[in-house]
């Protein structure tokens, strides 16, 4: 039983607070469990059809109803739901005995299963998992819409919200709290964009019960049962003090419509371009002539500085279907990212020869590197390969404890390196960064990968190679300081947060942030380092 004064934390949504009454949302009504037709599969290929139709006609008026924030999300989820091959997969599970609504989710969730492993996507999963639930529910004549309160104000609390329900929250709906998600999941991007304040990721809510009066505290990362305006943790607003950051800030792609977006920020060049989603939806291997005309497209549309294109990252748990790779037990450690050379090095030599090409064409600086690199080796075979097939600069992704200890060999071997901080962490502190109950763990504030962090950027200054963090602890304005402080030479961001760390890193010099990272490695625990730079910040804080 929760108390007056208890707190309970998650990731907070936002920079103003808000109190209000819990308003708990009931979960949908179940679908039917999976089950076979009779036997009639044009008739059941019908019902489908009708459904998928019917459910994009209701995702065309949320995208009217959401406004411009949300729109692109439900037009980019109409296109994953109309993709025939999608519909094509579903045709075939109609053809080995399931029902239309089985059939669809199947397909959905071979589908999902593609786009694993990334971080960008994994908080995308649940917006397209919902999709097949939709279409399912149709197809039984399910309703599934969110029963919310019209008038007052209340903060809803429930497992996560999919892009449907989020387009149905009402102006009662002053604040969200969600048990699992994350900072970037489709709830998160609803309530920034209609700025209500939100903490997701916060595990004891599930013990908050309707009518109790909380403070939904984002700034703090936290929800306060009873909480008061006394409790509310002040934000921090960063002023620019200088023309350019302290160091560049660059923004992290997967595609042209990404590219260019990213162009109409003031990102100094692309720090990762994710270029497995050019080929998760492939069931042939696409031609050279075919890559080198996107990888064209997209560099010539990227912003003005060098573009850091990571090869090929998919695997066993991000299969991409011209590939074949053998099913594993915990695809986390199996053959993924730069491991498929073991099988498939000529098809990372024609993705290299076709940046190349691309490269040539556009007229753009092009720096390559390979993830998930484990050790030194692994490292001298790519940067072979890569300076082989063009006139790259030559890197690796650092996402692997083990190549941490390996760097004082890379020197001369690579030209930089990029540290992925969603798969560091989760290989440091061996914690499934899928698992809900394990978030704590991938916090960028936890003490343990600080430390590691330092000694990336140490031991690559130390053996003259450029480091960058591409991961998504560099898309957090405070903790960008933190990399700065520590030596990193480039932070990469969402190209939503591009401004905001810029901001932040103009409004200090580099003495600032070195004061600010030697504040936090004393740290015992993530809040408490989190706590420490926050103050220290906000002395170059208006």
């Amino acid at each position: 039983m929760l108390a007056t004064g208890d707190v309970l934390t998650g990731l907070g949504v936002g920079l103003e607070a808000v109190s209000a009454e819990v308003f708990r949302v009931k979960p949908p009504q179940p679908l039917p469990i999976p089950a076979n037709h009779a036997g009639d599969e044009e008739a059941q290929g019908a019902k489908l059809r009708e459904a998928v139709d019917a459910v994009g006609q209701s995702l065309q008026e949320l995208a009217v109803k959401a406004g411009e924030t949300s729109a692109e999300i439900f037009e980019a989820l109409e296109m994953i739901l109309q993709d025939e091959s999608l519909f094509e997969a579903a045709l075939g599970e109609i053809a080995d005995g399931f029902e239309a609504g089985t059939a669809f989710v199947n397909a959905i969730e071979t589908f999902a299963e593609m786009l694993s492993g990334d971080p960008t996507f994994e908080e995308r999963l649940a917006d397209i998992r919902d999709l097949g639930r939709r279409v399912a529910a149709h197809v039984h004549g399910i309703a599934l819409g969110l029963d919310l309160p019209e008038e007052g104000r209340y903060v809803i609390v429930g497992e996560d919200f999919a892009p449907a329900d989020t387009a149905q929250f009402t102006k009662a709906v002053v604040g969200v709290i969600t048990i699992h998600g994350g900072p970037t999941s489709h709830t998160a991007i609803i309530c920034r964009s209609k700025s209500i304040p939100a903490v997701v990721s916060c595990t004891a809510a599930k013990d908050l019960l309707d009518g109790t009066e909380v403070l939904v505290d984002p700034v703090g990362d936290r929800v306060v049962v009873g909480g008061t305006d006394s409790d509310i943790t002040k934000a921090i607003t960063f002023v620019a003090k200088n023309p350019e950051p302290i160091i560049p800030v660059r923004a992290n792609i997967g595609s042209l419509e990404d590219a260019v977006a990213a162009a109409t920020t003031a990102a100094e060049g692309v720090g990762l371009f994710r270029t497995e989603l050019l080929y998760l939806s492939s069931t042939t291997r696409p031609s050279k002539e075919k890559q080198v005309e996107s990888y064209t497209e997209i560099l010539k549309a990227a912003p003005e500085g060098p573009i850091v294109v990571r090869t090929i990252d998919a695997g066993s748990d991000k299969p991409v279907p011209f590939l074949q790779m053998p099913h594993e037990e915990n695809p986390a450690l199996g053959v993924r990212g730069y491991r498929l050379v073991q099988d498939h090095e000529d098809f990372i030599v024609d993705q290299l020869e076709s940046l190349e090409a691309a490269r040539v064409a556009s007229g753009r600086e092009v720096w390559v590197m390979a993830p998930m690199v484990a050790v030194a080796t692994e490292a001298e075979a790519f940067a072979k390969l890569a300076r082989e097939a063009g006139q790259y600069k030559v890197g690796i992704m650092v996402e692997t404890p083990s190549i941490v200890y390996d760097l004082r060999h890379l020197g001369g071997v690579v030209d930089f390196i990029s540290v992925g901080t969603n798969d560091l962490s989760q290989y440091l502190f061996a914690s499934d960064r899928m698992n809900p109950n394990l978030g704590a763990m991938l916090n960028p504030w936890q003490p343990a990968l600080i430390q590691a962090l330092a000694q990336i950027a140490a031991e690559s200054k130390k053996n003259g190679i450029y480091s960058g963090v591409c991961g998504e602890a560099g898309s957090d304005p405070a903790f960008a300081a933190v990399l700065a402080g520590m030596g990193f030479d480039s932070v990469s961001a969402s190209r939503s947060q591009v401004g905001a760390v810029r901001t932040a890193l103009s409004s200090m010099s580099q003495a600032d942030a070195e004061a600010v990272y030697q504040a936090v490695i004393g740290a015992r625990s993530a809040d408490e380092a989190k706590s420490i730079a926050l103050a220290k910040l906000a002395q170059f804080a208006s």
